[in-house]
């Protein structure tokens, strides 16, 4: 269970303003350390309501579980959201429960009204969803696999990860260091820069897209090719002609990519002038072509090249080079090459205000989640406790097939609305 797992997905898995849950008696334990566990109906309620907040994430519905991602992939959305998510859901499990541990070490404790509160959230489920009976909401929460006091036991050690967090880190984590920012900065992040040559389209002025023409789309896919024989290929012995006239040079000897980056006719993404920061992906995601996981494989100060894909949004036709395709919601088409350089990490780039859209408080988040692992892990050195996982349950579950739990989340979504 990596450090990289629990910073993986912070947007996703936001340290919870949590609510949480007893062992119910006679169910089997999936996990267990010394006294604490989670179990069977436990770890069902944890992961399908892990598959709702992937969903949420990524604006997927669940009817497209077992689709296609695209028409030239055989993997589905399901798969995907398996290989990508699954460890990083097991760690989140792991936290909860060394959480627990850590609680009692401290000494902590939850008050009265924090067990009100969640005694009443945990009653308002069974009412709103089984006329007002732990029978009726049990019969109702079936499909998911838990019940009435899976759900409260839940509830309950959520909130003591919550209290152990704000013991720890203080409330919105303003007790996280700058240093300690800085560290998960420098070991997680990357820095890249991506100059986009768009073969296929170009953008109006109102903002709308047509189509090159046929003299315009040579133009190009010429300078694509020199391009990549000047980014990428490095061939200083070749006579280019595009690229010269393009730029108003007499050679490519003193153009850096800088010049070809802030050129109006060559890219066509100018979106981020200061490159782009980003956590770096996982091993799963290094398996996929993504201009993040390029930018990981390519070394600093080199530039790799891509080729450039858009996925259609909605049912429509598209030309391509005088002949009209269908495309259907989901298919992908290339519309170019994307270069990217990758660029070195300069130092308190997180505290700079350009840089504010990568590091807001999903970083902020990011950082405490680190952090917090970092203080179970050093628990778990000294621990006299044994971790004992399970792997045959675990096994019955994925994120494929467990339905994801809109129950809690639609009453207390739809209660914070009104």
């Amino acid at each position: 269970m990596k450090k990289r797992i629990l910073c993986t997905i912070c947007a996703i898995l936001i340290l919870a303003s949590c609510l949480p849950v007893l062992a119910s008696c006679g169910v089997e334990n999936v996990y267990e350390l010394g006294p604490y566990s989670i179990n069977r109906e436990e770890y069902a309620y944890l992961m399908c309501s892990y598959k709702r907040q992937i969903l949420e994430a990524v604006g997927l519905d669940e009817s497209y579980i077992n689709s296609q991602i695209s028409a030239e992939s055989p993997m589905t959305y399901g798969q995907y959201i398996e290989g990508m998510y699954r460890e990083q859901f097991e760690q989140s499990v792991y936290s909860l429960l060394y959480s627990q541990a850590l609680f009692d070490e401290y000494g902590l404790s939850l008050t009265q009204a924090q067990y009100d509160n969640i005694r009443a959230v945990a009653n308002a489920m069974a009412h709103a969803y089984g006329g007002g009976t732990e029978k009726g909401f049990n019969k109702a929460v079936k499909q998911y696999g838990f019940t009435y006091d899976a759900l409260y036991s839940v509830y309950e050690k959520q909130t003591k990860e919550s209290v152990l967090v704000s013991y720890l880190y203080g409330d919105n984590y303003n007790k996280i260091t700058d240093a300690q920012k800085d560290r998960f900065y420098k070991d997680n992040y990357i820095h890249f820069q991506i100059l986009v040559v768009n073969t296929l389209y170009r953008q109006t002025s109102d903002g709308s897209f047509i189509n090159l023409t046929e003299a315009e789309r040579n133009t190009m896919l010429k300078i694509e090719t020199e391009l990549t024989k000047f980014l990428v290929n490095e061939d200083k012995n070749y006579n280019y002609e595009m690229l010269p006239k393009l730029l108003g040079v007499d050679s490519m000897e003193n153009v850096t990519y800088e010049d070809l980056w802030n050129h109006s006719k060559i890219n066509d993404d100018k979106t981020y002038p200061g490159g782009i920061y980003s956590i770096t992906p996982s091993a799963y995601e290094l398996t996929m072509k993504t201009t993040l996981t390029q930018a990981m494989l390519t070394q600093e100060g080199d530039v790799s090249a891509l080729v450039a894909k858009r996925y259609f949004e909605g049912n429509g036709s598209l030309t391509i080079s005088g002949s009209t395709e269908s495309i259907k919601k989901g298919d992908s088409f290339e519309y170019g090459t994307v270069f990217i350089k990758r660029l070195p990490i300069d130092d308190g780039a997180w505290q700079k205000t350009e840089n504010k859209e990568f590091f807001g408080q999903s970083f902020i988040t990011s950082t405490a989640r680190d952090v917090l692992f970092k203080t179970l892990s050093d628990y778990e050195a000294k621990s006299t406790y044994t971790l004992r996982v399970q792997e045959t349950i675990k096994s019955e579950y994925s994120l494929i097939s467990i339905p994801a739990n809109r129950i809690d989340y639609d009453y207390l979504h739809q209660s914070s609305e009104n």
